[in-house]
């Protein structure tokens, strides 16, 4: 608190600069003459950064005071309680269960070994690993096979540090060279099976164990062998491999967002990522245009700005530069009281925390938020989804959601009450679009636990009687009633924005790799599914799950999607996985196949292990296709992984990249409609949709919209429709190329941007 006290007066110093700031108009081109970013050893002016050195001082003074039962990951911390309960138990029983949730922490703490030597001296007093296996014993031994598995991950990472030992089918160059750990996992898998034969779970775990040895399929005994044709890459789709090692982008962490953008207007897109952990240090990654990438963090003011599960960009005031939304605090209940924090973009490669002066500050736990003008006067508003829902604890809380109305003027107004969004609820995902081709942003809901709900913009003369109308079970798209991530596309390209909502089904979250295993052997499924809602056009919608084959079971956490192929539809990436150790199943990706079904292309180079959280599309090279970037990590304290970058492999097809500048309407264009038509060698007219936002609900694409146009020859027409003002058309644009157009003006620019080649050698791994 004394350095709160110390910096105050500079604070109100800060507050006045920012203040007069918002007033500035900026130029309407100026993305075309790059800003001086300061030097990475630059001295920050100190008055810059109050307001940074204020919310570092409180987000640490929250995890100075975290306490492990308020915050499931404060593994260490658990695991010592354990042993302090431990030393006063009275009764064998008592003190078994005791031992066993000591050493269930020390594995989740990341101390694999200590977890082993404790998993196996119960296991000694319970008479080995030996006849009978009782219920209470084999509880015993899944700790003990998953400890040796993730320790033969950990010795090996170390040893041969590649993104190939977590991606199935895993290659030759990912085989794990230190075999010990991976073989006991096997012998104790097989002991497992032997005895609970219909323990799909271990047998898919058993299976991963013999492919981390380079042992799959030839070894499996074949009555517990998944079949190796369904991890087969698809043949008509391109391998995507992980180039994040070589650019230092491999940042090891915990489950975190990811936002892909051009943050100082050169250019090219650069990358910002949090991670879980009360102080995991945010990462800010310059783009420098040569292939290769510069952390700019501690140069951008962001030394202290820790945690956060997701992020969200946009320009909320409007001067061409794009801001960041951390947010926190989310699956903690009481203990996940954290703030957010809004980084304003000086445009010099800098960053100023002005969560407090903008009128943002709250504490709820959180991890999803959109932006959208919602009332359409030019400025970005935003929603934010709480939770009210401790699973961890059963405690029933009420933390309402929040709606910030933009008073254009740098400061942010609360009014979700005055409006009807004050919602209560376990909110996981939100997502603006606009269903009804109204111009107005209608809002979709997921609640994890409850129906999600779509509200209808209605519109209003003023904020008094502005008007929300909620019609999720009158359109149909109240399902499912355990949901996660959700997002507006139109899956189809007819012009009508349809919804995505997947599954995450909470009472099976131990048995992720049983529903996987069921899916891999051909066997109905028994966990909650994704829905996929088409679009009627009159405000209600059709569930196509099934007949577009996602009927899958999928636990999806971080997700986003975009055109990998640039066919002209869009396909989407599921992050796979709960905070367990034992959720050991591939992430997924499903090619859009011209908006009629769906075809699975996990196995192209995307299946990997680990959790995947906060994705992000955008095409850092320049090349005309989208790269993804994924955050790896899980939960806990102890589920550290590196981040990841799939290079896209495209060529060939058609394209066109579009920045949009607003005038009337928000600077950033968000909500702004694009219709490309074109004409192919054959002479056959397509025409594709686009609705500017940052996609999915957990993890934040790049505004440029990337457009693939499958073969086209020849754009005969891009129209825009902007919230604010009338459509513009313009005719005979060239494709494969980069265009800028601002609100208003009917000369469209063409931008050089070059093209880049991503290094693929150099870097380190593990940067954290």
């Amino acid at each position: 608190m004394k350095l709160i006290i110390n910096v105050i007066s500079l604070f109100c110093l800060s507050l006045c600069i920012f203040l007069s700031s918002c007033q500035q108009e900026p130029p309407d081109d100026r993305h075309r003459a790059p800003v001086k970013v300061l030097d990475e050893k630059a001295e920050i002016p100190s008055e810059k950064f109050v307001s940074n050195i204020i919310m570092a001082a409180r987000l640490s003074e929250i995890n100075n005071k975290a306490q492990p039962e308020d915050n499931y990951s404060l593994n260490k911390l658990r695991a010592q309680q354990l042993q302090q309960k431990f030393q006063a138990a009275t009764g064998i029983q008592q003190q078994l269960d005791i031992k066993w949730q000591y050493a269930e922490q020390l594995l989740l703490a990341g101390l694999t070994e200590d977890a082993l030597r404790e998993t196996n001296d119960i296991l000694s007093a319970t008479g080995g690993i030996k006849p009978p296996f009782t219920e209470g014993k084999k509880k015993f031994l899944d700790l003990l096979a998953i400890s040796y598995l993730h320790l033969s991950d950990e010795q090996n990472f170390a040893n041969n540090p590649t993104s190939a030992s977590s991606i199935v089918p895993i290659q030759p160059q990912g085989f794990h060279r230190i075999s010990g750990s991976a073989e006991k996992a096997i012998e104790v898998y097989t002991t497992i099976l032997n005895a609970f034969p219909d323990d799909l779970q271990s047998q898919w775990l058993l299976n991963v164990a013999y492919m981390m040895l380079g042992r799959y399929p030839h070894d499996v005994p074949k009555k517990w062998l998944i079949n190796p044709s369904v991890l087969k890459p698809s043949d008509n789709f391109p391998i995507f491999l992980d180039v994040a090692a070589p650019l230092n982008l491999d940042v090891r962490g915990l489950s975190g967002g990811s936002s892909i953008e051009d943050y100082n207007m050169d250019g090219y897109l650069d990358i910002f990522v949090t991670s879980y952990g009360l102080s995991d240090q945010c990462k800010f990654f310059l783009n420098k245009g040569d292939g290769t990438f510069t952390d700019h963090t501690e140069a951008a003011g962001l030394k202290g700005i820790v945690s956060g599960l997701n992020v969200q960009h946009a320009d909320y005031n409007n001067d061409g530069y794009a801001d960041i939304l951390i947010l926190r605090g989310a699956w903690m209940g009481e203990g996940g009281k954290h703030p957010n924090s809004l980084l304003r973009n000086n445009g010099d490669g800098t960053f100023t925390d002005v969560t407090d002066s903008a009128g943002l500050l709250s504490f709820f736990p959180t991890q999803t938020a959109a932006w959208a003008d919602f009332n359409r006067d030019g400025w970005l508003d935003l929603f934010i989804g709480n939770e009210s829902v401790a699973f961890q604890s059963n405690i029933q809380l009420k933390n309402p959601c929040e709606l910030y109305i933009n008073n254009g003027d740098g400061t942010f107004t609360e009014v979700a009450a005055k409006v009807g969004l004050d919602i209560i609820g376990m909110i996981k995902g939100a997502s603006w679009g606009d269903i009804n081709n109204d111009r107005l942003p209608d809002l979709y809901i997921s609640d994890l636990a409850g129906n999600n709900k779509l509200f209808v913009n209605r519109g209003g003369s003023s904020l008094e009687d502005w008007k929300f109308e909620e019609i999720g079970a009158k359109a149909g798209v109240e399902a499912p009633f355990f949901s996660f991530p959700c997002w507006f596309w139109d899956y189809d390209n007819d012009g009508f924005e349809d919804i995505f909502v997947s599954g995450y089904d909470m009472k099976r979250l131990d048995l992720v790799g049983y529903d996987a295993a069921l899916e891999f052997l051909g066997n109905p499924r028994e966990a909650e599914t994704p829905r996929l809602y088409r679009n009627n056009g009159n405000e209600t919608f059709t569930d196509v799950t099934a007949q577009t084959g996602l009927d899958k079971v999928m636990y999806a956490m971080g997700s986003n999607f975009g055109d990998l192929d640039n066919d002209g539809y869009l396909d989407f990436y599921i992050g796979t996985g709960t905070p367990s150790f034992s959720a050991l199943v591939p992430n997924r990706m499903f090619r859009n196949v011209e908006g009629k079904r769906f075809e699975e292309v996990t196995m192209s180079g995307f299946g990997h292990l680990q959790k995947g959280h906060g994705i992000s599309f955008g095409d850092l090279d320049n090349d005309g296709d989208q790269d993804i970037y994924c955050v790896m990590g899980g939960a806990y304290e102890g589920d550290l992984a590196n981040n990841i970058l799939y290079e896209n492999p495209t060529q060939g097809k058609t394209w066109i990249n579009i920045i949009l500048r607003g005038n009337n309407s928000n600077r950033s264009g968000i909500q702004a409609k694009l219709k490309v038509t074109t004409l192919d060698g054959t002479g056959k007219v397509n025409t594709y949709y686009r609705v500017v936002n940052t996609g999915g609900s957990f993890g934040s694409s790049s505004l440029q919209q990337e457009i693939g146009l499958n073969y086209a020859v020849q754009i005969t027409e891009l129209e825009v429709t902007w919230p604010n003002s009338l459509p513009q058309v313009f005719k005979g644009v060239n494709p494969n190329a980069n265009v800028y157009i601002q609100e208003g003006n009917q000369e469209l620019k063409y931008l050089s941007k070059p093209q880049v080649k991503l290094a693929t050698e150099g870097g380190h791994h593990g940067h954290h």
